[in-house]
Parts: C-alpha cells; sequence; structure tokens
C-alpha cells in the first residue's frame, strides 16, 4: 500500500492531541514487563511491599505519560525559511517556534525521523529559531518532506511524535564546474582575451579564500606546501562590454555540465562585479551585476528543464 503524507499544512502549525502520538520506548516495554513481573509475584507470594514498590513505579510510569504528550503539546510552528545552496550541499531549515508555559526540555527536530536531528531546550518567549538540516541530492527545488517533532521526556519510557507536512523549500543551484568565461561574442575571461570583460591574466590583485569551482591553475600551492591554507590568486585585467553566458556556447554535451560550467561563470563574473546576461533556451535575463540578478540566474540554473510542480529533491 503506498505511504500517503498527511494534508499540507499551512503556518501557524499548533501542535495538539490531534497530530500528537505516542507509543512506549523499547526502554518502556521493558520496564512495563518488569512491572507485571513485579505484579505476579508480589500476588504470588503475598508481599505487601511487593505491591507498593509495583504500584508506584506503575504510577510514575502512568503519569510520564500524560508529561510526555504535554511536553509537545502547544507548540507553535510560525514560519520557515531555507537560503540557497549548491547541489550536494546541506540545506538548513529555520523554523520559528513559539513555546507557551512552561518551558520545553528535549525537544527533537528531523525531517528523517531520527537522522541529523535538532535538539533543543525550549524556553518561554515570542519564538525560538530551530535549524533543521538536511542533505540535498541534485539541483531544482528540495522538498524534504515530513518535519518530525519528538520527545521521550520525562523518563524515556514514552515517544510522543508529530509529523507535519509544511510548504517548506529549498533552492539548490547546479554544482559549479570550473572552466573559461564563454560569452555570445567569444569573449574569455579567464586568460583567453585581454580585451574580455572580468578578471583577465595580467595583473596580481592578491589572494582569497579557495571556493569551489576556482580553477587549479590558480591556486597557490606554495601557501598550501607551507601549511598556510588553500588560496585562489586573483588577477585583473581590463573591462570590456558586457557578458552574456548562452547554453549554446558551453561546448559540453551533458546538459546537467552545461548548466554546472554555466553556474562558475555566473559566480566568477558576480564576483568580479562585470555586467552579464544569461541565455537558455526559451529564457534570456538581460545584463546586470546585482546580488537579485545572480540569484535570479542561478535559480533559472536550477530549474530549468524542470516541469511546475516536479522537483529533483524530494524528501
Amino acid at each position: 500500500m503506498k505511504f500517503r503524507p498527511p494534508p499540507l499544512l499551512s503556518f501557524p502549525v499548533t501542535l495538539n492531541r490531534r497530530n500528537i502520538y505516542i507509543l512506549p520506548t523499547g526502554h518502556g516495554i521493558l520496564f512495563i514487563a518488569v512491572l507485571g513481573a513485579m505484579l505476579i509475584g508480589s500476588v504470588n507470594y503475598n508481599n505487601n511491599l511487593g505491591f507498593l514498590l509495583t504500584f508506584l513505579l506503575g504510577g510514575m510510569t502512568f503519569i510520564s505519560l500524560f508529561y510526555t504528550v504535554k511536553n509537545l503539546s502547544g507548540l507553535e510552528i510560525l514560519s520557515a525559511k531555507a537560503r540557497p545552496v549548491f547541489s550536494g550541499e546541506i540545506a538548513a531549515f529555520e523554523f520559528l517556534v513559539k513555546t507557551p508555559l512552561p518551558p520545553r526540555p528535549m525537544i527533537h527536530f528531523s525531517f528523517t525521523d531520527e537522522e541529523r536531528r535538532s535538539s533543543r531546550d525550549l524556553n518561554t518567549g515570542s519564538g525560538q529559531h530551530i535549524e533543521v538540516r538536511a542533505k540535498t541530492k541534485g539541483r531544482g527545488i528540495y522538498r524534504p518532506g515530513l518535519l518530525y517533532i519528538f520527545t521521550r521526556y520525562p523518563l524515556g519510557l514514552f515517544r510522543a511524535w508529530s509529523r507535519l507536512h509544511l510548504p517548506v523549500d529549498c533552492v539548490v543551484y547546479p554544482r559549479p564546474a570550473a572552466g573559461p568565461l564563454r560569452s555570445v561574442e567569444g569573449e574569455a575571461a579567464e586568460g583567453e582575451n585581454e580585451g574580455a570583460g572580468g578578471p583577465g591574466a595580467e595583473d596580481f590583485m592578491g589572494l582569497r579564500t579557495y571556493q569551489p569551482g576556482d580553477t587549479l591553475q590558480q591556486i597557490d600551492w606554495k601557501a598550501y606546501s607551507r601549511g598556510q591554507g588553500l588560496f585562489t590568486k586573483e588577477f585583473v585585467g581590463q573591462r570590456g562590454a558586457s557578458l552574456f553566458f548562452d547554453w549554446s556556447a558551453v561546448p559540453e554535451a551533458d546538459p546537467e555540465m552545461r548548466l554546472s560550467r554555466l553556474c562558475h561563470m555566473v559566480l566568477t563574473a558576480s564576483r568580479y562585479h562585470q555586467n552579464y546576461g544569461l541565455m537558455l533556451p526559451g529564457i534570456r535575463i538581460e545584463p546586470d551585476n546585482s546580488q537579485s540578478h545572480k540569484h535570479r540566474c542561478l535559480k533559472a540554473l536550477a530549474i530549468f528543464g524542470i516541469r511546475e510542480g516536479q522537483d529533483e529533491n524530494s524528501g
């Protein structure tokens, strides 16, 4: 039978008896079995102290069931957001959680029930930011799936949980692949043409920390061999007309590699504040050099060829 997720909710979401479930943990089942054995022994031997201890521990177990549910009840998820990442990186989803009185210790958040869980003691107040991480698989719109919120407080004998289908997603850019910058006019901006816009190979400008996508030729291997870290050499050349990065101008046959190369071009041009535009089949983005323009181009690369309502990263 195919699993059907709960209906998609909208913010804010409050945890209550309708969406909180509880079952005994492994330790809880063992503890209840021991209590049963103690009760049988007390009956067989008519041991009043045995009855007293059994009913005392049984009462504590029964009360802990209600406290475990109460530890989740009333929590309110107000909103969620996630910054874009590159393919293969860890996406961090930030949830704003409001906690009523009293404070709630040992609350766990996760997208896969246990893996990469975030554990927090929640204090009362207007709201706390809870970060839940998930591994991305490929470019596109990453939807992590169900958010699990669970607790075993106070005794660890019961596990109360809630699973929520929330409207959260993260834009996953293609992983950049190093290569020369090519515009539709045939310009190259990494030492291929002195008149091209962007970084050239004429004047050494300095060193910066290595970033994914930097070419191996620009790495300062001498500094690396001295144990000073991994740095990339920066060069500055002449600035010409605006660049236009065109899908058809990238020589790679693999579409995903083309997108990775274009992603590297966009990042490099943006780093050097060069005006650039982007052309994909059916898409044309005019030149600019603002941060919003960079994210617009990268998002166009991320969702290129993906139908509306489809994503490459379902959790």
